[in-house]
């Protein structure tokens, strides 16, 4: 059966699954409630059609939770992790597809945002400021949330596909939101640094493993295993100083969410010294172990712990045994450019 929801709707993969035109469209006039619940169910539908990726984020969950504890009962992680994925394409969506006051509204009433001062403050010295994320809870609404505040926005991003590109990039620069596309290669960091010469606001993503540039003999920790040191950040802080936040806006209760910040050019003591990378991966680690069901970076763990993350450093208990982590895939993945 593998391979068949590729035929069915004409591409691969599943984000471009969920981006079938019927979807969009529905997405665009149905209620916010009866579309989330809708690609819920289209979700399911491709984890029985391509069974071995949903093995794949099982397998690597339990491999993880050998290496690092997690707050909630593993069988309960697992099943969590995949409505998180739902949702997470239920907010791609509707922040490409559904009207865009409807997703002002949504954005603005929904979140808030914690120690908001750590912003302000790094915007005031001019020098731009580098706002880390990660694929963690609403990414999606992070640069619509930052424009519609009032701050200068620019953001790197890989377009799945191209009619998500031609529907994207109006809206964003309805928003003054920069948006810099992945795919240009070498160019990417030349407009990046554009972006924070003109005190923008740039977020990135410390998760992106596939496009990492690894430094020669330095490497990291991130969920109990070693991985290699991605220079991006670095060499973007070196070339202006410019600041570097992190901000991960968070699922809460009730359909809500938080945008929380934390420093990485002055971390707590609690978070270590060492590589902004580094720093980030921390805190990043802090938030998986959380809530492990808001991290969609499952699938392509291993692209940098490699056989690392199974590496057993603790038993799995109870109900959490029902399905022993496979072998890992390979080693390290060459990075994509």
């Amino acid at each position: 059966m593998e391979g068949w929801g590729r035929r069915f709707v004409g591409c691969g993969g599943v984000s471009r699954f969920f981006q079938w035109r019927p979807n969009t469209f529905l997405v665009r006039w149905l209620p916010f409630f009866l579309s989330r619940a809708y690609l819920g169910l289209f979700g399911r539908i491709y984890y029985i059609i391509e069974r071995q990726e949903g093995d794949a984020i099982r397998e690597n969950l339990y491999a993880a939770a050998r290496k690092v504890p997690f707050v909630a009962p593993l069988d309960e992680v697992v099943h969590s992790t995949f409505l998180g994925i739902y949702t997470h394409y239920f907010e791609k969506l509707v922040t490409a597809y559904a009207p865009v006051e409807k997703v002002y509204r949504f954005v603005e009433q929904r979140t808030t945002l914690q120690d908001e001062r750590l912003l302000q403050e790094a915007l005031a010295l001019g020098r731009g400021v580098i706002l880390v994320s990660a694929h963690v809870g609403g990414i999606e609404f992070l640069p619509v949330l930052m424009a519609l505040k009032g701050y200068p926005v620019a953001m790197v991003v890989r377009f799945k596909t191209s009619r998500l590109k031609q529907t994207l990039v109006p809206r964003a620069e309805a928003l003054n939101i920069r948006l810099i596309d992945a795919g240009n290669g070498d160019g990417v960091l030349f407009m990046a640094l554009d972006s924070l010469r003109e005190n923008r606001i740039l977020i990135t993503a410390c998760d992106e493993f596939k496009a990492w540039r690894p430094a020669p003999k330095r490497w990291a920790e991130f969920l109990g295993c070693s991985c290699p040191m991605d220079r991006t950040l670095d060499i973007l802080h070196r070339r202006y100083r410019s600041p570097v936040l992190m901000g991960l806006n968070r699922r809460m209760e009730g359909g809500r969410y938080q945008l929380k910040f934390n420093d990485l050019t002055a971390p707590e003591p609690s978070l270590g010294s060492g590589d902004i990378q580094q720093r980030a991966l921390q805190i990043l680690e802090q938030y998986v172990c959380d809530a492990p069901e808001q991290w969609y970076q499952w699938k392509n763990i291993r692209t940098v712990l490699g056989t690392g993350i199974c590496e057993e450093d603790r038993p799995v208990l109870g109900s959490e045994a029902t399905r022993p982590p496979a072998v890992a895939d390979s080693a390290l993945h060459a990075q994509q450019a």
